[in-house]
């Protein structure tokens, strides 16, 4: 889930206090709009104690289980469905999400392919990487480093499988993610990629891949994502009600209702009418 400009009004209302809204939220355009700043500004949104939230994407519906958060975790599922369809799941593969956030999503996907994967979760922000590795533990298997998608801390051909969520629209150069991507992923690699675009723009995503050196067949799954953002709608307006910090409800109330997509929102509204498309895909190397 696009978390940027929430982690932006976050930092602008601890800052601003009791100014008037519209300069907080004249403050939180430019901490959107300043890429320089993001890393700080995420690494404070994952400093705040969000409770069981371990996983941020809008969600996919219908969705198995009855876990509070299995409307994220399909998500998961529904690219790991994609990875199967290409090679076997099998011991030793090596994973590497990128942007792990607080690490719930990639802990629902070990969970379901046990002793399949072995596992780096990275993340931009430290606080991100601090409460992994306190909640998920670390081992020969399981790591979690803090690293930038721009410039991904590994060598050449070193995973077989890396999975990105809802996050590459926070990153100042889609394409040289996509360009650090195919470097890290072998010959035979696996790229599991999903996120949103205003539809008008949906295409340039295909073609960002394509020059990057993948070939890519992408799966349109907004009206998944919207009828998940509307049954799950109830879950993340008590999110907001009882974590998010008291100036950011009391200033931007409808500003945290679309960024959590939930129904009513603008977000949501995007989604539901086709405005703003929602893509996925599994990617291999041309």
């Amino acid at each position: 889930m696009a978390l940027w400009w929430a982690v932006g009004a976050i930092g602008a209302v601890a800052a601003l206090g009791t100014v008037a809204t519209k300069a907080v939220q004249r403050r939180v355009r430019t901490a959107r709009d300043d890429h320089a700043n993001r890393p700080a500004l995420w690494n404070r949104f994952y400093s705040i104690d969000w409770g069981d939230t371990t996983t941020n994407n809008y969600g996919f519906a219908p969705a198995e289980g009855h876990h509070p958060q299995r409307f994220q975790h399909q998500m998961y599922r529904e690219l790991f469905r994609r990875l199967a369809a290409k090679r076997d799941i099998k011991p030793t593969l090596s994973l590497l999400e990128v942007s792990c956030g607080r690490g719930g999503g990639l802990n629902a996907a070990l969970a379901d392919h046990p002793d399949a994967f072995d596992a780096t979760g990275l993340d931009v922000a430290a606080s991100a990487v601090e409460f992994c590795r306190k909640t998920y533990g670390e081992s020969d298997r399981l790591h979690f480093v803090e690293g930038s998608a721009m410039a991904l801390p590994f060598p050449d051909s070193s995973f077989d499988v890396l999975l990105n969520v809802e996050a590459s629209n926070d990153y100042p150069d889609r394409d040289q993610f996509f360009r650090e991507v195919h470097r890290v992923l072998k010959a035979d690699g696996i790229f599991l990629y999903t996120d949103s675009f205003r539809t008008e723009k949906a295409a340039e995503a295909r073609e960002a891949l394509k020059a990057a050196g993948f070939e890519a067949e992408f799966s349109d799954i907004t009206a998944n994502v919207a009828e998940a953002c509307r049954l799950d709608s109830p879950r993340r307006r008590d999110v907001i009600r009882s974590r998010a910090p008291l100036l950011a409800k009391l200033f931007l109330g409808r500003q945290l209702d679309n960024y959590a997509a939930v129904e009513g929102s603008r977000k949501y509204d995007a989604f539901r009418t086709g405005r703003r498309t929602y893509l996925m895909t599994a990617a291999t190397k041309a």
